[in-house]
């Protein structure tokens, strides 16, 4: 507020007088002013809790007081003018402009049987404007601060809002209640930061915010795959049914394989693969025809669906891993078959493949391997024998595979 504090300017009383008269429009617009400011309108319109609440409490009087202490400022200028009409020499000018003539309070200090003596509190009209300029800058701080602190939150929950509303019409049309109480939490942050923001300087809702950002992204982004499965619902279902045939056709040929393994290997017996077609094409049946009374709503069904489908993948990977067993141990028989023969041949380039020691590992390899069903372990053993004969015949003739 620009108003007339400090020390009494230098000059005449009628030049004081002009001075401060001056002082006394600026001061009418600065309160103006200050009563239009945004943060005036946010904390006197609406309901207010904590520190906010307290400080609002002692910024209203200081407005108040304000516009009293304002009132009584141009009473005095109104009586200075009167008495400049007597002359600047009046000596009524001089007290009212430059002596404690303003009574700012009174105290009973004595009770006598006559009455009771009170203590006068009297201030000057430069001190006056001191006190105004004072109660001013506290009132106007706070203003700006909380407006400041509150559009600040706005700016940050503002998208937050954004999405929360977008994720409520999607939800709607969904008929899907979980975005209720994401709303709720948001509309409750928000009272709390606007009855209070004054509260955002030491504890910033930033994590608040962020949590709730999160999750409100995680409802959106379930319930655009619920929207997602409502329209591509046909053709997800009809690639189920696909999915599980293809597990019905993986898992007879991985059982034939298994049998196979098992005739021609000599292992463990294999676990043949789950059959688990039946139940997986009862859930699919039930959600073509509509039959699950508990999954009638959206969200309910895309989540079976979504159920179904890991299921179907499961099944298949069971499948895979029951194949890819029984497959690794033909190939496992294959595989020796043939470094056998690689080692006859180089036993053959050698010219010791007739020697009785190798002749003997040759027929255990060949009784081990091409025998139903085939001893795996004791074939690789007797291959490394044959190995290791074959190193030392070769290095004993000094020729080279």
């Amino acid at each position: 507020m620009t108003g007339g504090s400090g020390a009494a300017p230098i000059g005449g009383l009628e030049a004081e007088l002009a001075q401060r008269s001056a002082a006394e429009g600026r001061m009418a617009t600065s309160l103006v002013e200050l009563e239009r400011h945004p943060g005036h309108a946010l904390l006197s319109t609406g309901r207010l809790t904590g520190l906010t609440q307290r400080e609002w409490a002692r910024a209203s009087a200081d407005l108040a007081s304000l516009w009293q202490d304002f009132d009584t400022y141009r009473q005095v200028l109104a009586a200075a003018r009167h008495a400049l009409t007597r002359g600047p020499d009046d000596p009524e000018l001089h007290r009212l402009l430059r002596e404690p003539s303003i009574e700012v309070g009174r105290a009973v200090v004595e009770r006598r049987l006559t009455g009771t003596v009170e203590r006068v509190d009297t201030i000057t009209l430069a001190e006056l404007a001191e006190r105004m300029e004072a109660a001013f800058d506290r009132v106007h701080d706070l203003f700006v601060t909380s407006h400041d602190l509150h559009e600040t939150f706005l700016a940050a929950v503002g998208p937050l809002a954004e999405r929360l509303r977008a994720a409520r019409q999607l939800a709607a049309d969904l008929e899907d209640t979980r975005v209720a109480e994401l709303t709720t939490r948001v509309e409750e942050l928000t009272a709390r930061c606007t009855t209070d923001p004054l509260s955002l300087a030491g504890a910033p809702p930033d994590a608040a915010i962020a949590e709730l950002g999160a999750r409100v992204d995680t409802l959106t982004a379930d319930l655009a795959g619920t929207a997602a499965a409502r329209n591509s619902w046909d053709d997800r279902l009809a690639g189920v049914g696909d999915a599980i045939a293809e597990v019905e056709a993986a898992r007879a040929a991985a059982e034939q394989l298994r049998l196979r393994a098992q005739d021609l290997v000599l292992t463990a017996p294999l676990d043949p693969p789950p059959d688990r077609a039946a139940a997986l094409r009862g859930v699919h049946s039930a959600l073509l025809d509509g039959r699950l009374p508990s999954r009638r709503t959206w969200p309910a069904r895309a989540r079976a669906l979504a159920d179904l489908e890991a299921q179907v993948a499961a099944a298949a990977a069971e499948v895979r891993r029951a194949h890819a067993l029984a497959d690794g141990l033909l190939e496992r028989r294959t595989e020796l078959r043939g470094r056998f023969e690689a080692y006859r041949a180089k036993a053959g380039r050698l010219g010791i493949s007739e020697r009785p020691d190798l002749l003997a590992l040759d027929a255990d390899v060949r009784r081990l391997l091409w025998s139903r069903p085939a001893d795996l372990a004791a074939a690789t053993r007797a291959l490394v024998s044959y190995q290791q004969l074959l190193a030392t015949g070769g290095s004993s003739t000094g020729r080279t595979a």
